[in-house]
C-alpha cells in the first residue's frame, strides 16, 4: 500500500497541490511582494498534507452515498474491551497509523498560520478537520469512530510538539523565520 502511494498517489498529489497553490502564489506575490522560497514551500506542503489526508480518509476505497451499512462508534477507547473482528494487533496498528497520519498536519499548521501557534489552537483545528472527515465517512460507507478522532488529534499534538521543539532550536535562523513569515 505504501509503495502504491509513493509511486502513484504522491506524484498526483504533488501536481494537484501545485495547481491549487499557483493562483494563491500569484495573488500573494502581487499583494505582498516577494516572500522566501521556504515560505512558499511550507504553504505548498500544507496543501499536499491536506490532500493526502483527504485521499486516505475519504477517497481511498471508493465513495458511495448509499452505503449498505453505517458504523458509528461514540464510545471512547472501546478498543480496550473489544477488538472487533480485526484482532488486537491490527487494532493497535490502526490506532498507531491514525496518530501518525496527522503528525504532518500538526507540524505544518503553525508554520503556515501564525494564528494557530499555540498548542490548543492547533489541536482544535486538527480536531475540527477530523470531525468533519469522520462525519463525512459515516455517510459514504466508511466507519465513523470517536477513537479515530482522539488518535488523530493526538497525532496533531505530536506534530505541534515537533514544531515547538524546532521553533526553539531554529527560532533565530533566517530560513526558519522565512518559513514562518516572521520578519528578521
Amino acid at each position: 500500500m505504501i509503495i502504491f502511494y509513493v509511486l502513484m498517489v504522491f506524484p498526483i498529489t504533488a501536481v494537484v497541490s501545485f495547481l491549487i497553490y499557483l493562483p494563491a502564489y500569484i495573488y500573494n506575490k502581487t499583494k505582498y511582494g516577494k516572500r522566501s522560497v521556504v515560505r512558499h514551500l511550507s504553504i505548498y506542503c500544507f496543501i499536499g498534507v491536506i490532500l493526502s489526508i483527504l485521499y486516505v480518509t475519504v477517497f481511498m476505497g471508493g465513495i458511495t452515498f448509499h452505503p449498505g451499512y453505517h458504523f458509528l462508534n461514540l464510545v471512547p477507547f472501546v478498543w480496550v474491551k473489544e477488538t472487533y473482528l480485526m484482532g488486537f494487533a491490527k487494532m493497535i496498528e490502526q490506532l498507531f497509523m491514525n496518530a501518525v497520519m496527522l503528525v504532518p498536519m500538526g507540524f505544518i499548521l503553525p508554520v503556515v498560520f501564525p494564528s494557530v501557534r499555540k498548542w490548543w489552537k492547533t489541536a482544535l483545528c486538527v480536531m475540527v478537520f477530523i470531525l468533519g472527515i469522520e462525519t463525512l465517512q459515516y455517510f459514504i460507507g466508511r466507519s465513523a469512530d470517536v477513537d479515530d478522532l482522539i488518535m488523530n488529534t493526538f497525532g496533531g499534538c505530536v506534530g505541534y510538539a515537533l514544531f515547538f521543539l524546532l521553533n526553539k532550536l531554529l527560532g533565530e535562523r533566517k530560513w526558519w523565520k522565512g518559513a514562518l513569515n516572521v520578519q528578521a
